[in-house]
């Protein structure tokens, strides 16, 4: 009878053991339903939003890549308008000067003597500031970085002695000629290595970096090599040095670098002048006001005599006009 009794009293606890756990895990149960359902009705809301957004995107897409040919606008070309015909001319005129790009190292265009910044570009744009009633400021660099350097907007114009090239009115405009030049040889006096500038084969060229005489002589072709310079004094000092067979450049520099240089006497001129063309004030595309000012002053000083006596006393000669 004891043992029974603690059979049965083990029973009886056991199963109420496991009514307590079923209660605890019912119990369980009603809070997770419960807690399911106080955020159910907000999940839901939220799903539907997701979905009306999700289709208005998609609305939206199909709306874009099949404009309604109705209401499509052709885009106007604002590019004159923002480009330069923001009309540097009224700002040069605004500011009181202009600001001209040159090179500082190609007699008798543009030079240094004495500290002082001269040639016939500089006569030049002094007329042409006197001509626009304003005063002048000039910036010298090398001849290569001038043209990036007025596309830049860093210069109002450019006065480089450069030549006016179908090239470069791809990129800037020209004012009417105020010069012109051809592209000659110069060599060592004796040398005999060429006797025109089209017969180069074979030999080392060099020419002022960026420059139209560069490009003749890779129009030309044929030659060994041909090595860029900054400027005429450091090409003209490697051909007397023997690393040039020859220089590229106007006629007018290389003339007036051997009348005025010490070493003019060990250089000579040999040939006829290549591709002559006239050289302009490079201007900014789409500038036709600056441009008009610029042509009115240059026209009205060979009207006068002025470019007559300007050529006479850089070049020591008369050009036409």
């Amino acid at each position: 009878m004891k043992i029974n009794y603690h059979i049965k009293f083990g029973l009886e606890a056991l199963q109420e053991q496991v009514r307590c756990r079923y209660s605890l895990q019912t119990r369980k149960k009603e809070k997770v339903i419960m807690h399911m359902k106080k955020w159910s009705l907000p999940l839901v809301f939220i799903f539907v939003l997701l979905m009306v957004s999700a289709c208005g995107t998609a609305s939206n897409k199909g709306t874009a890549s099949q404009p309604d040919p109705a209401k499509t606008e052709t885009p106007k070309d604002d590019s004159k308008q923002n480009s330069d015909s923001e009309n540097t001319l009224a700002q040069i005129k605004k500011a009181g000067k202009i600001v001209i790009g040159t090179g500082g190292n190609y007699r008798p265009y543009n030079y240094m003597d004495n500290n002082n910044l001269v040639g016939y570009d500089i006569d030049w744009g002094n007329l042409i500031a006197e001509g626009l009633g304003v005063k002048v400021e000039y910036v010298t660099g090398e001849a290569s970085g001038l043209i990036p350097g007025l596309v830049a907007k860093k210069f109002d114009i450019v006065m480089g002695g450069m030549s006016i090239t179908e090239e470069r009115k791809k990129t800037v405009d020209f004012s009417v000629p105020y010069s012109q030049d051809g592209i000659i040889a110069v060599i060592k006096k004796g040398s005999n290595a060429v006797d025109d500038l089209t017969n180069i084969a074979g030999k080392v060229v060099g020419a002022n970096a960026g420059s139209s005489f560069e490009a003749a002589v890779k129009t030309i072709g044929g030659y060994k090599e041909l090595k860029s310079y900054p400027g005429a004094p450091q090409s003209f000092t490697d051909l007397l040095a023997g690393r040039l067979d020859l220089v590229a450049i106007g006629k007018i520099s290389a003339t007036d670098y051997i009348k005025n240089s010490p070493f003019g006497k060990d250089l000579e001129i040999v040939g006829k002048p290549y591709d002559t063309k006239g050289v302009g004030v490079v201007i900014r595309q789409n500038n036709p006001e600056l441009k008009a000012a610029i042509d009115k002053v240059i026209e009205d000083k060979k009207k006068d005599g002025t470019f007559d006596k300007l050529t006479n006393k850089h070049f020591g000669f008369t050009l036409d006009k």
